[in-house]
């Protein structure tokens, strides 16, 4: 039978400790793992848009990808409308079992985007960053920032975390949460992203600015970027020299050709070829590309985020939520 998980059965897994920030950091990386070995299917990003002129970050759309994990024996489909009002997204996962072809799942995924999202920049750092990397930079302090802190603390003892937002009150409020919510973690309001970004060596955006938010003269040697906020070709969070600069790996290379600011921007300014793109993260995850060649280079992930990434995800949800007797059974 078919288990449906609503919003409020998600919450109840991790607020019960059914589920932590650990265990989606861990089944997202498996997911990786799994595709680094190419045993797994993606359908990039498709985008349906629901008004013209389509070439807007801010257009109203229906979005859909789907992933096959052929070991795992899992598929499914992110279905989801945007832009129809602001901030908010309404997205629901499927989850079909790769054996037998029967519905195991529908999950809300408006909160699983969150978990997916944190957990995905977090596998990024534990495979990318330096061992010894330890100051975190935020910019960006909103919901998704919440999760992105609680995930980067499973994967780093973080000595120190400078966060930015343009909006000063939005940032106390960060701020504040943090003290509360990870009181073992130190975090603080940074004066500017420049600050923030110049004294760490991870740096995290997740935001929904249009333009860049980091500029790759604050980014010192050895520092790991994530670039997580925006899927659009004409937007992007780090400026055309950071990429230059960077040793650069992605998700997934066919979506990251087509609606990847980071990557389309300095490719059609001839400030990067076609190749500065050396791979993807499930290739590193797997050990078949390294995340870095040298403690001084700098290192950049770029995510659009792909169905893959809610595969092992959902599986492990599911199968919590149905030991726990959470969720309605869907009969067919």
């Amino acid at each position: 039978m078919t288990l449906y998980l609503g919003p409020s059965d998600l919450e109840r897994l991790f607020d019960l400790g059914l589920v932590s920030s650990a265990d989606c950091v861990d089944a997202v990386e498996a997911s990786f793992r799994e595709h680094g070995r190419r045993a797994v299917g993606v359908l990039p990003r498709q985008i349906l848009w629901a008004d013209e002129p389509p070439c807007s970050p801010r257009a109203r759309a229906l979005k859909i990808s789907a992933s096959y994990m052929r070991d795992s024996q899992i598929m499914g489909a992110s279905l989801y409308s945007v832009q129809y009002r602001p901030g908010d997204i309404d997205m629901w996962l499927t989850i079909f079992s790769g054996e037998s072809g029967r519905m195991l799942g529908i999950l809300n995924g408006k909160a699983l985007s969150l978990w997916k999202t944190a957990a995905t920049a977090a596998v990024a750092v534990r495979h990318m960053a330096r061992p010894d990397a330890c100051r975190a930079a935020l910019i960006g302090t909103g919901n998704y920032a919440r999760h992105q802190l609680r995930a980067l603390a499973t994967v780093r003892d973080l000595a120190q975390v400078l966060c930015f937002s343009r909006d000063p009150t939005r940032l106390a409020a960060f701020v504040a949460w943090a003290a509360d919510a990870l009181p073992q973690v130190p975090v603080q309001a940074a004066v500017s992203a420049q600050h923030a970004v110049a004294e760490s060596d991870i740096v995290v955006t997740i935001t929904t600015s249009p333009v860049p938010v980091v500029e790759g003269a604050w980014i010192t040697p050895g520092t790991h970027c994530c670039a997580l906020g925006q899927h659009a070709p004409q937007a992007r969070e780090f400026d055309s020299r950071a990429v230059a600069d960077a040793r650069v790996v992605v998700d997934s290379r066919e979506q990251a050709r087509s609606e990847k600011g980071e990557i389309l921007i300095p490719l059609g300014e001839g400030r990067i070829g076609p190749d500065h793109v050396v791979g993807e993260l499930g290739e590193v995850v797997a050990g078949r590309l390294a995340g870095r060649t040298s403690a001084p280079e700098k290192t950049l992930f770029c995510s659009g985020g792909t169905a893959l990434e809610y595969m092992g995800l959902c599986e492990m949800l599911l199968q919590r939520a149905r030991v726990a007797g959470l969720g309605q059974e869907l009969r067919s």
